[in-house]
């Protein structure tokens, strides 16, 4: 999906959002809004399988989801002086993997899985749906957990397995982004990642009042005005 580039831009800049794992653009929407009107040149492609319906993520390798995402980066690096990658969730894992290969200004993750379910997290808000006799957390770990065809977890997987020794020959400045109270991805990730990272510029901030969809909690402003000062240091 192409947000549109104001034409005032006297620099052009060029912001690539890449979403998670069975999830839409929307995840990122808040973020690419804001970006646009800012006068950012902002693209955020719909990876390969990522239709609304989980059962068309079957057959569906994650080198597709990669390659989804590398043509919104060229498309960008061929327009733009600079670009930035913005992953959420499995986007940054992808994002990731991009800037080890291409030329770009920066990378940001925000709640990217190196570790993820967050057992802790889980029993509490278990216990908390129990507390005040709903079922809400119980039934979203229920459809997690059944809902995604089994290649599609296991492409997951293997995507994570790839990633992890492509973050050492990351060298363009980093910024991590971490919720507090995200139970699909463990704090430690987040450590993970900032600590492997090759790059000589690295930021690392953890927020409260959030869960895993960071840019649609009560942290998001804090979120967003983070990410647009790194972009403009």
């Amino acid at each position: 999906m192409l947000w549109g580039r104001r034409v005032n831009n006297i620099k052009k800049t060029g912001c690539l959002l890449i979403h998670g794992f069975g999830g839409r653009v929307e995840e990122v929407a808040p973020l690419a809004c804001h970006l646009n009107k800012e006068g950012y040149d902002v693209v955020c492609p719909e990876l390969r399988g990522h239709t609304g319906n989980r059962q068309d993520l079957k057959g569906i390798k994650y080198q597709d989801w990669i390659s989804s995402a590398e043509k919104g980066l060229q498309g960008l690096l061929s327009k733009c002086d600079h670009v930035y990658l913005i992953g959420f969730s499995m986007g940054g894992l992808i994002a990731l993997n991009l800037a080890s290969k291409y030329k770009v200004a920066g990378v940001v993750t925000l709640n990217s899985p190196i570790y993820y379910w967050d057992i802790k997290r889980i029993v509490l808000n278990i216990i908390e749906d129990i507390k005040k006799r709903k079922l809400e957390n119980i039934r979203h770990y229920l459809r997690s957990s059944s809902s995604f065809p089994l290649s599609a977890l296991l492409n997951f997987r293997m995507l994570l397995s790839k990633t992890k020794p492509q973050i050492k020959k990351v060298q363009c400045p980093v910024f991590v982004v971490q919720a507090l109270e995200d139970d699909t991805v463990r704090k430690s990730s987040a450590q993970y990642i900032y600590k492997s990272a090759a790059s000589n510029r690295k930021l690392i901030k953890y927020y409260e009042q959030s869960g895993h969809l960071i840019l649609w909690s009560k942290a998001a402003a804090g979120v967003i005005q983070d990410v647009r000062s790194f972009l403009e240091e």
